[in-house]
Formats: structure tokens, C-alpha cells, sequence
């Protein structure tokens, strides 16, 4: 533990395991892409909270490869297991680049979240058998 791992090849995001997941945990899949998740983000050159679900203890929840959080995150989540909490370092352009994000997020800057993965869930509508019924009709 406490070793960063180079999710991106070039530095842009990184990712250090802070506790392990059960070695049992399931991991984000095709048929597991909703996740629900407890993060605070920090920039990382002030040190200053710009974002937390630990103030008002919500989880926040996303489909994971629809581009609908920062890429870093799309990136990071994957590897991640269901009780896992991982430091994320992420570079501008993982994040919100040039633009930033008014009023709390400056142009170019890099962001620590700490993430904890809280649960893996199949899409709305779908259940676990039924995606493998379908993978199977497929095959």
C-alpha cells in the first residue's frame, strides 16, 4: 500500500491504494457500470476541499465509461473494488483542464480525490441474469 500506480502512462492519473477491498469484492463490469461512491476533492496546490459527499454523507452515483464525470475518474474507477478507498491524483487535462470549473475549480489545476467505491450495480432495468442471458444470445 501507499505505492501510486500510473493509470494513465504519462503521469495523468494516479492512484494510490489508502485501504484494500475484501479480497471477495466485485469490481465495476459491462454488467456492473453504476456506482455509487463517497469522494473528497481537493486542489492539490492550496490543499483546499472544492467538492465532498462527507458533509452531508450522500453517495454520489454515475455510469462509469459514459464520460458523464472527469475522464480521470473513468479511468480510475475501473480498477478500483467495491470497499476500496484510492488517492487519485489527477492532471488538468484528466480533469477540467484549461477552463476549470467556476467558481471552485481554477484553469489548470490538478486535483486529489480521496474515493471510496461503495457499491457496483447493473443499470436500472436490468438485472445480473438477465445480462448474462442476453451476453449468452449474443454469443
Amino acid at each position: 500500500m501507499g505505492d501510486s500506480i500510473d493509470l494513465s502512462g504519462d503521469g495523468g492519473v494516479l492512484k494510490t491504494i489508502v485501504r484494500r477491498a475484501k479480497p471477495d469484492a466485485i469490481a465495476p463490469s459491462e454488467s456492473l457500470p453504476l456506482l455509487d461512491v463517497h469522494y473528497e476533492g481537493v486542489l492539490a496546490e492550496t490543499g483546499e476541499v472544492f467538492d465532498t459527499t462527507h458533509e452531508d454523507n450522500t453517495v454520489f452515483t454515475f455510469e462509469l465509461g459514459q464520460g458523464s464525470v472527469i475522464k480521470a475518474w473513468d479511468i480510475a474507477l475501473k480498477t478500483m473494488k467495491v470497499g476500496e478507498v484510492a488517492k487519485i491524483t489527477c492532471k488538468p487535462e484528466y480533469a477540467y483542464g484549461s477552463a476549470g470549473s467556476p467558481p471552485d475549480v481554477p484553469p489548470d489545476a490538478t486535483l486529489v480525490f480521496e474515493v471510496e467505491l461503495v457499491a457496483s450495480r447493473p443499470r436500472k432495468g436490468s438485472s445480473l441474469s438477465s445480462v448474462s442471458d442476453e451476453r449468452a444470445r449474443l454469443e
